[in-house]
């Protein structure tokens, strides 16, 4: 028996081959299916052997093989599938990270369905949102993914779209898995339900349906007024299956004014809930969303009306129980059907499953039928010759209008009826997405390898208008079920209700229903299609359903005046393919509160990201001035549509100047427990913050976001960090384009049609600024102050002037660094206490600014003013916002304005990259700054390194200057943000003087002096500033009585503040105990190496005079303890000592280095003195009495 070696064709026959012993007397119908046990290949039908060749020839220059003789001559046989080397599923790629495929499935997924598999042929992958989908619209794949065998099964697993309706419905008929004991129990009996001895039963209570429909209809025709098709659709089906299923009349056609049942509604919201929750991805759903709270809310609803039910059925019903066979035909209803129906082994279905199922034929009964009947009537309204010929047909029937009833008789008989539901149905079938999950690596028709575990949606729309299968596709032709052509089609072109075991098992029940109502409906009313525009899909629907269809109804002519010689004229009307609907976007509010300007940025961009997206009304606001801080106003915006995006930033732990206010309403509301504070308020939260504040990180942006949703917001997205130590704006960027994508899943935004030619990822590309909008004139040349803006860039600064700024670093130190200390002399009326802050405004350094007026070839003294802005197309960080309506020099906006030494922003170098000419010359450059702006991790890019800042980008690439004119380089230069540094004086001391001392290393670049540091050491006596006072937090100040114990721990700069404590003490004379005052102060203090000299001198003064206790350490040193915290944790005992007399702890100097040692000191001194329990709990409990105080920066 000849052992011959087996292989895909591209694979390799040695690693790769099965070895099949092969026998002259097999066929080759029995070694294909030998073959394609062996390698999972779903059709054996669809394998083809061939000569063995390179695997890179082309599959159509293999030679065949045959013939069993043929396949005996060869050591080793190679295999084609349909023709084709096995590959994998094919599919777009690359995409966004998270956001992957999404624009090319959503909002449109009917239409991009089919798209996309014209684009990638029968079978297609996309990967989006955490999910993963297999399409398909092949028949001969859909019959192998229906059929519920070896390679496919039902489980509704993460990636199935029936997941979200699985939490609700758990083993429900629709939603149970295959494997599951209770479906296959399930299955059994209701088959028999639904069996077509029970319909018989069906057929007078769906007919008195009708004739109550009719009678509606009557009325609404009286009155000559439109309506919306669906909601009847929908009280007809739910009628229907109100009365098969649990017995009830739910009176929902008693009049034209009857109303939707409450139960029906709760089921539709929760169907409605896990489509949108589908759509947003399982990584979504896991987390705690308002969409799922909701659904558990219908769930519960649900719960009590099936209880109520299931009691009065078994209270009232007069059933006993019985075999299923007689109960499928003697029972009251469904319900009363599960109750009592017994099996072979006289077994009842389990209480779960009863719950389960009554509420899944209630959903399904009434959602697919409604959907079907409003397309039906969409069709006789579209298709008026088609309609006629049914009328016509009906009455050739013996159906009149007052016919008293319909039988199953009389139905059996009535083809065009069928076929007229059946184009329908191919066209416009409400079910369009049933799936499947591989249980093992299967090749499908066509040569895909379809993974282990891979879901596989069965495209419905896509197969039934697929033209290798039907002529013709798109035209409404109910004639072609009549043809020879349609009779032999193949057996899965035409499944609208799937097929295989797990196909509809309510098919029978849907389709008399949705007959006997179209007939009734038909031999009554004329239909006119009165929506306002076109006709458009439900995106939040489960199922496919007319969104906006308005119908006006006209009687029908009488019977007599048919006449059945005179043929009507067919007319070929290509069916309309509705497009998605879409929802009214609600009012976006950009809100933003920060210190330095970051959030007002994020907020700007966010909001430039929702106009693009189709937004109308946007709004970019500081939160103090946001309708959230004011309930009135909260209320007046709650009642409408609204979507609050707020970027707000947190300093150790602390909200920004500008949200002081509102986190004390916060606080305030809180306490008084107003729940609803919030209520109807739509948000989402990004925190700027810093990773060196360690756990106050984002303290403030959390405390925001989880009192919003514990005041009644409504949270629409998870909240969102940025770390100003690592990568803020990439982190802002990675949040956004996952909210947007949530946002257009949400509303049904077409990205695609949005997105410019080529382009599909608008999701995650920079907001869109154009420099069009920005008007620019120049005046004639002004003579300001020399060398000085004559007013202040931000409002609110004032003038202040250089008196002396010595280095403190000696001159021959080993390091070369510096330490700066200013003395300012500060205008009247500018008030400071100790230990608050002063913000300067910098200026660049003169040699770049220099270099940047001759690289723009500006005259440095030209007057520019910016005449106008659109608010909508700029940045409101961008200095086009800033400088409007200003007299201001080229000089003079290089020099204070521009923020020319700051990070460079990817999105900064996606604007700059769409700015460039569409020239060849700058094709290189553009590339470059579009993948620069699309980096990951900017932190470890060769770009960045090189290319710090703009000023160094412009020096570097030289040719972007001829690229730009002024209102461009307005548009892309963001405004210089000021600097804020505690103050090293005491107004005690002297009121007119503030000092500050200032490092001026920045140890990420060995070249590159911070901007304002910097600045800061060139200005000599004599410089004007432009300076404002900063408050520190209240606890940060120095406690008035005097026998309070004082601990001050520092390292390098953070010495700042303390110097103002010294001074503030001398000034007050208060002394240490030794030097007869009435308790301690210290100051533990860290530094590099002791090449301070003035700076040593200044501070020993103040140990020399009594008015403190130093002890320094150097981290230079071999010694054991190196940092200013190991001194504290040596003088524990102190420490605990000074603490337990009422003493305050103040800490100044890095997050990172300084604020979390100093915090792990304190605990262990807490655990090992003074015997805390919980000693992270004690700390917190000093800071919140204000006896520890971090004034600690990143």
């Amino acid at each position: 028996m000849p052992a011959i070696i087996f292989y895909l064709h591209g694979k390799s026959a040695q690693a790769n081959g099965i070895t099949i012993d092969v026998q002259k007397g097999d066929t080759i119908q029995q070694l294909r299916k030998t073959v394609a046990e062996k390698f999972s290949i779903a059709l054996p039908a669809t394998i083809s052997f061939h000569v063995p060749a390179d695997g890179d020839t082309t599959p159509s220059d293999l030679k065949p093989l045959d013939a069993i003789d043929a396949i005996l001559g060869e050591s080793s046989v190679s295999i084609l599938v349909s023709g084709k080397k096995v590959r994998p599923v094919p599919g777009p790629s690359g995409g966004i990270p998270f956001i992957g495929g999404y624009s090319e499935i959503y909002p449109d997924f009917l239409g991009n369905y089919k798209r996309l598999l014209q684009k990638y042929g029968h079978i297609v992958h996309v990967g989006y949102l955490g999910k993963s989908v297999y399409l398909t619209d092949d028949p001969d794949c859909a019959g192998v993914v229906l059929s519920e065998g070896e390679f496919f099964s039902k489980q509704v697993g993460e990636n199935h779209p029936l997941f979200p309706l699985k939490m609700s419905f758990q083993n429900g008929l629709f939603t149970a898995d295959s494997n599951d004991p209770e479906w296959s129990t399930s299955h059994k009996f209701m088959m028999t339900a639904m069996g077509a001895k029970a319909m018989r039963n069906y057929v007078r209570t769906m007919d008195h349906t009708a004739n109550r429909l009719v009678e509606c209809f009557e009325e609404l025709l009286e009155r000559g007024k439109s309506f919306d098709a669906f909601s009847w659709g929908l009280r007809a089906a739910a009628q229907t299956i109100g009365e098969v299923g649990v017995g009830i009349d739910f009176k929902m056609l008693d009049n034209a004014d009857s109303s939707v049942a409450d139960i029906f509604t709760i089921i539709a919201e929760n169907v409605r809930l896990s489509q949108t929750l589908f759509r947003r991805g399982r990584i979504y759903r896991a987390l705690p969303n308002p969409e799922r709270s909701a659904q558990k809310a219908t769930e519960r609803d649900m719960a009590t009306f099936v209880d109520v039910q299931k009691s009065r059925v078994l209270e009232t019903g007069t059933s006993k129980d019985m075999p299923y066979q007689e109960a499928a035909v003697s029972t009251n209803s469904l319900l009363d059907y599960m109750l009592h129906a017994t099996d072979e082994e006289g077994k009842k279905m389990e209480v779960n499953a009863v719950h389960n199922n009554v509420l899944t034929f209630l959903a399904a009964g009434q959602v697919t039928t409604s959907s079907a009947l409003a397309w039906l009537w969409f069709c006789l309204a579209t298709f008026p010759a088609q309609a006629r010929k049914l009328y016509t047909s009906l009455i050739a029937a013996g159906l009149r209008a007052d016919s008293k009833e319909i039988t199953a008789e009389q139905l059996a008989k009535l083809e065009y009826l069928d076929w007229f539901i059946k184009e329908m149905q191919r066209l416009y079938n409400p079910p369009f997405q049933p799936t499947r999950q591989a249980q093992k690596d299967v090749i499908m028709p066509g040569g895909i390898l379809v993974p282990k575990g891979a879901q596989v949606t069965v495209a419905l729309h896509a197969l039934m208008v697929n033209p290798e299968h039907w002529k013709d596709p798109l035209t409404f032709n109910p004639e072609r079920w009549g043809t020879e052509e349609v009779r032999k089609r193949h057996q899965h072109a035409y499944i609208p209700f799937a097929a295989g075991a797990r196909g509809c098992i309510g098919f029978n029940f849907a389709l008399q229903e949705i007959k006997i109502i179209l007939a009734r409906v038909v031999l009554n009313f004329q239909v006119e299609n009165t929506t306002e525009g076109a006709v458009i899909y439900d995106p939040e629907f489960p199922l496919y359903r007319p969104l906006n269809f308005s119908m006006k109804l006209h009687k029908q002519v009488e019977a007599s005046a048919v006449t059945f010689d005179k043929p009507i004229v067919e007319e070929k009307i290509q069916a309309p393919q509705p497009s998605v609907g879409t929802k009214n976007l609600p009012k976006f509010w950009a809100v933003h509160a920060s210190n330095t300007g970051s959030c007002e940025g994020m907020a700007g961009d966010a909001a430039a990201k929702a106009r693009q997206l189709g937004f109308a009304d946007v709004q970019i606001v500081p939160l103090a001035d946001s309708p959230l801080s004011d309930p009135t106003r909260t209320a007046e915006v709650a009642a409408g549509s609204n979507f609050f995006v707020i970027c707000v930033a947190t300093y150790n732990g602390e909200p920004p100047d500008a949200a002081l206010a509102f986190s004390e309403t916060l606080d305030m509301e809180t306490k008084a427990g107003n729940n609803s504070r919030f209520s109807g308020i739509n948000f989402c939260v990004f925190g700027a913050g810093n990773t060196q504040w360690g756990s106050t990180y984002q303290a403030f942006p959390n405390k925001v976001d989880a009192d919003l949703a514990a005041l009644g917001g409504n949270r629409i997205f998870e909240k969102g960090s940025g770390d100003a130590n690592a990568d803020q704006d990439g982190d802002f960027t990675d949040w956004s384009t996952r909210l947007w994508a949530a946002t257009a899943a949400n509303f049904g935004i077409d990205i695609n049609s949005i997105s410019s030619a080529g382009e599909n990822n608008i999701l995650a590309t920079s907001p869109e600024y154009t420099p069009d909008s920005v008007k620019v004139i120049y005046l004639p040349a002004a003579s300001p102050e020399a060398g000085f803006v004559p007013e202040p860039p931000v409002p609110g600064f004032v003038r202040a002037t250089v008196r002396s700024n010595i280095e403190l670093v000696d001159e021959d130190t080993p390091k070369p660094r510096s330490m700066r200390l200013l003395t300012i002399e500060v205008p009247e009326g500018f008030t400071y206490r100790e230990g608050d802050h002063m913000e300067i405004l910098p200026e660049n350094d003169p040699a770049v600014v220099e270099h940047l007026l001759t690289a723009f070839d500006f005259v440095a003294d030209a007057v520019f003013m910016v005449k106008e802005v659109v608010d909508a197309d700029v940045n409101p960080k961008s200095l086009a916002f800033l400088l409007r309506d200003r007299h201001v020099t080229l000089r003079e906006l290089l020099t204070y304005y521009a923020d020319l030494s700051g990070p460079l922003q990817r999105n900064s170098l996606l604007l700059i990259s769409s700015f460039l000419p569409v020239d060849a010359k700058f094709q290189s450059l553009r590339e470059t700054l579009t993948d620069a702006g699309s980096t990951l991790d900017p932190t470890d890019d060769e770009f960045f390194q090189k290319n710090r800042n703009f000023a160094q980008l412009i020096i570097n690439y030289s040719m972007l200057a001829q690229a730009f004119d002024l209102p461009k380089l307005l548009t892309i230069l963001r405004a210089t943000q000021p600097r804020r540094y505690s103050i090293a004086s005491s107004p005690l001391a002297d009121s007119r003087v503030a000092k500050l001392c200032v490092g001026v290393e920045d140890s990420r670049v060995a070249d590159y002096e911070g901007l304002c540091s910097g600045f800061l050491k060139r200005a000599g006596a004599g410089h004007i500033l432009w300076v404002r006072h900063c408050s520190s937090q209240d606890s940060f100040h120095l406690p008035t009585d005097p026998t309070i114990p004082v601990t001050m721990v520092a390292a390098g700069t953070g010495i700042s503040a303390f110097l103002g404590f010294m001074e503030h003490r001398r000034a007050l004379g208060m002394k240490t105990e030794e030097s007869g005052g009435q308790a301690p102060f210290r100051l533990f203090y860290g530094i590099s190496r002791p090449d301070m000299a003035a700076l040593k001198g200044l501070v020993h003064g103040y140990v020399d005079d009594g008015t403190m206790i130093l002890e320094t350490v150097y981290s230079s040193d071999n010694s054991a303890r190196r940092f200013a915290q190991q001194l504290l944790t040596r003088d524990g005992v102190k420490v605990w000592n000074d603490l337990s007399n009422n003493g305050r702890v103040y800490v100044c100097g890095s997050a990172a280095r300084v604020g979390a040692g100093v915090r792990n000191s304190l605990m262990h001194i807490g655990e090992q003195i003074g015997g805390v329990a919980d000693a992270s709990g004690w700390l917190a409990g000093l800071k919140k009495e204000g006896r520890y105080s971090e004034d600690i920066f990143g």
